[in-house]
């Protein structure tokens, strides 16, 4: 088992809300304008992520270093209306060696053909093959002026495509922890903010084994 889901979304994964230690300083990466924004959570503006709060945490291979990909970020626009990226950033109380952020596009097409489509949650490798599956799709670089079309109304449709928007941690013995992400975007000429409230946990040495009392990385690859 690589990786292991804490907490209830809305897509029906099972996990556990967490909050970061607080002994352990957290870093803030990324970029973005600097214009003053709406910030929002889930449901609460123009962009959707099609997820909730909870944490994943993923085991440590034997070869280090090693990458974690996470995933689920389904980007879509509540009112329909076409959504502008302005830039991501996290927030790191453990440092990977390097962050990648991609976007992955499956048309309606691709996703009837085969299975391996599908959203993915959380895995060992760096996009599009990871350890134990394929993830096709096109994969772009986020970059800003990144442009979501989907409309959250369709995305509900069965067969419908998706734009995933991927972390993928670079990491070596100390593993990493990002414990909050932002989305800055515009819609309708305006900036607004959507703070994406999963936490992402590569495990390692670093990584503390308890987390407000709950344990985190109690496994291994298999």
């Amino acid at each position: 088992m690589p990786a292991r889901r804490l907490l209830g979304s809305p897509k029906g994964k099972v996990a556990l809300i967490l909050a970061a230690a607080a002994a352990v300083p957290a870093l803030l990466f990324g970029w973005w304008r600097s214009d003053e924004r709406v910030e929002h959570v889930e449901a609460g503006g123009p962009l959707s992520s099609q997820s909730s709060s909870g944490t994943t945490s993923v085991y440590a291979p034997r070869n280090v270093p090693w990458a974690a990909t996470f995933g689920s970020y389904v980007l879509c626009s509540t009112d329909g209306d076409p959504i502008t990226i302005d830039g991501v950033r996290y927030r790191a109380p453990v440092k990977p060696t390097s962050v990648a952020l991609k976007l992955r596009t499956v048309t309606p097409h691709l996703w009837k053909e085969t299975i391996d489509a599908g959203w993915v949650g959380a895995a060992v490798g760096r996009p599009p093959h990871f350890q134990n599956r394929n993830a096709p799709g096109r994969y772009e670089d986020v970059r800003a002026g990144a442009r979501i079309t989907q409309k959250c109304v369709d995305q509900k449709k069965e067969g419908a495509g998706f734009t995933e928007l991927l972390f993928t941690l670079n990491v070596g013995e100390r593993g990493g922890f990002i414990d909050a992400a932002w989305i800055d975007y515009h819609a309708h000429g305006r900036p607004y903010t959507l703070r994406l409230e999963w936490k992402m946990v590569a495990c390692g040495s670093q990584i503390p084994h308890t987390v407000d009392g709950t344990v985190v990385c109690d496994g291994k690859q298999e």
